[in-house]
């Protein structure tokens, strides 16, 4: 068995990765099946299941390096160390370092466990996820969300007339077109997945049917000016949002896209992840302004043998 005999991962296996991805304890937006099929275009996984775990392994696609991610199932340390020394030959056969990426903080003890093999364990902050609670980004309550809700009201104020409705399919060619026009803006290729989420948002409509995508869209004189899409996750316990895009003329609009789809598409949540900042300042302080209550942590892992 090498890499290339592997079966290529695609949307086919929806229903099969979701499956496994219930049956396991990670809450990590990475694994959620929106946004593996999304961005599987950098990674460009291949699958195998191993002791009834669903085991994704990538050669690095364009993103990053060669890597296989947590496997998904009921995993235990007898499992682990099976699947560990099942795919160490393919690694060894590509000349690749057995290295395991976005691996869930809750599942470090099991990799530490492992025998026969040394451990080196690196935090990936840049990729470790914001969690807030869903009652604090639906009301913006107290003094601590007031600029917050500044930026709603001045929204609501300076268009009065806007229509907010649930996201849909139908949605897809004026949400693309937004997002080319936000690249534009920001002097970003939209076609370089490297720069742009363009291509992976256009996935994720792409495959509307085969997965839970949920949103939420705003209009303004019958422009698609603002939309959000995520999903559920936990038992319905907690929400991802994977992707937010807003006209840049609009002040206030960020605020109200991410307030409105909140209550109007995820109320019925504890908790909100809003994924990675990727190291990115901008984006680190735009959601440490809306007071995570806790981060999700991420680890890379390389094993070698002892």
């Amino acid at each position: 068995m090498n890499f290339h005999s592997l079966q290529p991962f695609t949307i086919e296996q929806a229903e099969l990765y979701t499956h496994y991805f219930k049956q396991s304890d990670t809450r990590l937006a990475d694994a959620c099946p929106n946004s593996r099929f999304a961005w599987n275009v950098g990674y460009a996984y291949r699958y195998l299941i191993l002791e009834d775990c669903f085991c994704l392994i990538s050669d690095g696609g364009i993103f990053t390096e060669p890597h296989f991610s947590l496997p998904l199932g009921k995993l235990n340390a007898e499992k682990l160390q099976i699947i560990i020394r099942k795919i160490e030959p393919i690694f060894k056969q590509e000349d690749w370092l057995l290295v395991g990426m976005f691996i869930d903080q809750e599942y470090t003890t099991l990799f530490s466990e492992l025998s026969a093999y040394k451990i080196k364990m690196s935090y990936e902050e840049d990729f470790s996820d914001y969690i807030y609670r869903t009652s604090d980004l639906a009301n913006l309550k107290g003094k601590k969300y007031r600029a917050k809700r500044n930026h709603v009201n001045r929204f609501i104020r300076d268009h009065a007339e806007f229509e907010y409705h649930s996201l849909a399919k139908s949605d897809q060619k004026k949400a693309v077109e937004l997002v080319r026009t936000w690249c534009q803006d920001k002097e970003v290729d939209c076609s370089d997945p490297l720069a742009s989420d363009c291509g992976p948002i256009d996935n994720l409509f792409n495959f509307w049917d085969e997965l839970d995508v949920r949103g939420g869209a705003i209009y303004y004189n019958s422009d698609l000016i603002a939309f959000s899409m995520g999903s559920v996750i936990s038992d319905d316990q907690e929400a991802v949002i994977h992707f937010e895009k807003a006209h840049p003329d609009y002040e206030g609009l960020y605020s109200a896209i991410n307030q409105l789809t909140v209550i109007h598409e995820f109320s019925e949540t504890e908790l909100i992840n809003r994924e990675e900042d990727m190291g990115e300042e901008g984006i680190r302080v735009a959601k440490e302004s809306y007071l995570p209550i806790e981060k999700l942590k991420k680890y890379r892992i390389v094993i070698t043998k002892k």
